[in-house]
């Protein structure tokens, strides 16, 4: 598995070589500084979307703030700075999907640099309101935002297509579920759903498409415990994704699996 990490390098450097070195910053700095170039550069216009539904569905969700582009620009591998991952307890008897217990220790170095860049590429994919994003210590498909008390779980999976056609986009009003279809890029077409989880009161905010030979997920979750829907809109997290370089992140994922072919069947 050591080609693979050597792989993952590589795919990291290619995806920052376009951005200019940032100086010596302390992390908070740094970061402030990415967002707002990535700001200045995500001119997008609504107009030029294509979507079919998100003016509805951008109106179900919370906004949320700007987005930054990529991932570290120090030209470190991992980037930097360095994401201490979010440890959070294991449910008894539950075994949760790309878990990183019991990796040799390549396998679980290759995962864990691919958490690091990921997060990284993910706080540009997300508004700010979302957090600064860290990887969950327990699966590789795992995140967290959490900015002024608020805890958002993000999901992230690149798994191979197990050949089950997925649900037809459909909005459920009476279900709090608006959902739309977008060009994500040339011959890639994405699904976003806006729609009520744990409650009708929150919601909670996704994209899937298919990528190569992968199933692509990104779900943002709300806080169910102080609230808070998630504060990303249908047409944050398209333009954010567009702009982040996060399909880098994904056919890295495609051409090198994390995750073993989903056995069960996919619903709409």
């Amino acid at each position: 598995m050591s080609n693979d990490v050597s792989l993952l390098r590589e795919a990291m450097e290619r995806t920052v070589d376009d951005l200019p070195p940032l100086p010596d910053l302390v992390p908070a700095a740094a970061l402030s500084g990415r967002r707002r170039r990535a700001r200045a550069r995500l001119t997008v216009a609504a107009s030029a979307l294509g979507v079919a539904g998100l003016a509805a569905l951008g109106a179900v969700v919370l906004p949320g703030g700007g987005t930054e582009a990529g991932v570290a620009a120090t030209g470190t591998v991992p980037p930097a700075p360095y994401r201490t991952p979010v440890h959070v307890e294991a449910t008894p008897g539950e075994t949760e999907e790309g878990s990183l217990n019991g990796l040799s220790g390549a396998e679980r170095k290759r995962f864990e640099e691919f958490q690091q860049w990921t997060a990284h590429v993910l706080d540009g994919a997300l508004p700010d309101a979302v957090g600064t994003i860290r990887p969950l210590d327990s699966s590789v498909v795992s995140y967290q935002g959490e900015k002024d008390g608020d805890v958002f779980r993000v999901t992230f999976t690149v798994r191979p297509d197990d050949g089950v056609a997925a649900g037809p986009c459909t909005s459920i009003p009476e279900k709090g579920m608006t959902c739309g279809t977008a060009e994500l890029e040339a011959g890639t077409e994405t699904t976003i759903r806006v729609g009520a989880s744990g409650s009708m009161e929150t919601n909670a905010t996704s994209m899937a498409f298919t990528y190569g030979g992968s199933d692509v997920r990104l779900e943002i979750s709300p806080d169910e415990r102080t609230g808070r829907s998630a504060p990303v809109t249908a047409q944050q997290l398209l333009e954010g994704v567009r702009e982040s370089g996060l399909l880098d992140v994904v056919r890295y994922a495609d051409e090198h699996p994390l995750l073993e072919k989903q056995v069960s069947v996919r619903g709409g």
